[in-house]
């Protein structure tokens, strides 16, 4: 064959091309290893938020996952940073805590596993602590305020809110004060929050020289009919209420049917767009308190407020805080047990005890603030060593208008 025209004698007019190419595909080849033997090697880290993804108790369920995930997102920089990989796992309980064993079997299963921000319910809350108890793993519980659990000795539980009898002292007092009732009726739904609000605020509200006429638990149709019949029959002029939201609607509603004009308050489970909905114009009027305030009258929680908005497209409970503040302080606790050893990889164990070491000061400005509803700290029993019972009211349109704050210490 001939030579091509301007080729040198014995050259191929393409091998200075193929050996570039070849060249280039080495240093591509060798780039990609370096990245995926990076990625292999990174160390894994997972943090569950436990809450009711499915049933009536969604809505809340995944106000907790959001508000999980910001908190995820605020802090997987620096977790990347030290060679590690942060992963969220969020696990539905469906607010029942018969479900506790299976999700207990799924957090003791994975070592990756260092901590949990929930469940959102007292009682699946109880029921999961105990099943973790033989393998325990840190839990922060962003809402669940019954007292007992507190008392069982968990050093592993910790929770932001204040309790049943710091919420029923501040309830009982303001509603003295603002409806001077001479007979009350005590509701509960049955649940465990319930049962557990409604007993120490039977005793708060005796404590101010309140007369408590009577007491029932009312979940089904049926009975809260007794309930309704019993309210008119000892003539109470005020019905308090202990329960999960859609409960407390059907007691209301049902009460205004029946023609029972007499004020309504309850427990912070009303504190929700879902009991709005459900008892519609009933709502207006219904004085409830919370250890949660919303959103707009907290000044550091702005920066939260508008990136929820921005992210979701909704307006977020102030569980979601609750629950971004819980992680949060998840993360920063496993952050200072790695104390910026690359790679390291903390036990359970140290995380646990890191939790209770967090200590973190009242947010000054508006900016990104890790815990905007004030300083964040536990005692030994992991309860909040300073927190806040709001008292609210729901004015027209089911907006909650703010009442009275009080701060509360141990």
């Amino acid at each position: 064959m001939g030579r091509s025209a301007g080729s040198s004698p014995g050259i191929h007019p393409c091998a200075v091309n193929s050996e570039g190419v070849k060249r280039t595909l080495l240093s591509a080849s060798a780039l990609l290893t370096t990245l995926l033997g990076s990625a292999a090697h990174a160390e894994v880290i997972k943090v569950v938020s436990v809450s009711p993804l499915t049933g009536t108790r969604a809505t809340l369920g995944v106000e907790f996952r959001r508000g999980a995930e910001m908190a995820l997102r605020l802090h997987t920089p620096a977790f990347n940073k030290l060679g590690h990989s942060l992963k969220l796992l969020p696990l539905d309980d469906q607010g029942n805590p018969t479900r506790a064993g299976l999700l207990s079997g799924v957090l003791q299963g994975d070592n990756h596993i260092l901590g949990i921000v929930g469940p959102q319910n007292s009682g699946v809350v109880n029921a999961l602590a105990a099943a973790l108890k033989p393998s325990p793993i840190a839990m922060v519980a962003p809402s669940s305020t019954n007292d007992d659990l507190t008392q069982q000795g968990w050093n592993y539980f910790n929770r932001l809110p204040s309790p049943d009898l710091a919420q029923a002292g501040v309830a009982a007092a303001f509603l003295k004060a603002k409806f001077r009732p001479r007979r009350v009726y005590v509701v509960s739904d049955n649940t465990t929050y319930g049962n557990g609000l409604t007993e120490v605020m039977q005793a708060r509200l005796a404590a101010e020289g309140v007369k408590v006429v009577g007491f029932l638990g009312a979940s089904t149709p049926e009975q809260i009919e007794d309930v309704l019949r019993r309210i008119k029959g000892l003539d109470a002029d005020l019905v308090y209420f202990g329960g999960t939201d859609l409960a407390a609607a059907a007691v209301l509603k049902a009460m205004r049917k029946g023609g029972v004009t007499v004020p309504f308050a309850a427990g912070h489970g009303v504190f929700s767009a879902a009991f709005v909905e459900a008892a519609g114009d009933a709502a207006e009027g219904v004085v409830f308190s919370s250890p949660m305030a919303p959103l707009e009258k907290l000044p550091a929680a702005q920066a939260f407020l508008r990136e929820y908005r921005a992210r979701y497209r909704a307006e977020p409970n102030p569980r979601a805080l609750a629950a971004f503040e819980s992680m949060n302080v998840l993360l920063l606790a496993t952050l200072n047990e790695i104390g910026g050893v690359k790679g390291k990889v903390p036990t359970r164990a140290q995380v646990m005890a890191a939790v209770r070491k967090v200590n973190l000061p009242a947010c000054t400005g508006t900016g990104v603030c890790m815990n905007p509803s004030g300083p964040l700290s536990f005692d030994a029993s992991g309860e909040r060593r300073t927190s806040r019972v709001y008292m609210l009211e729901y004015g027209k349109g089911g907006v909650p208008e703010l009442l009275s704050t009080e701060t509360t210490s141990r």
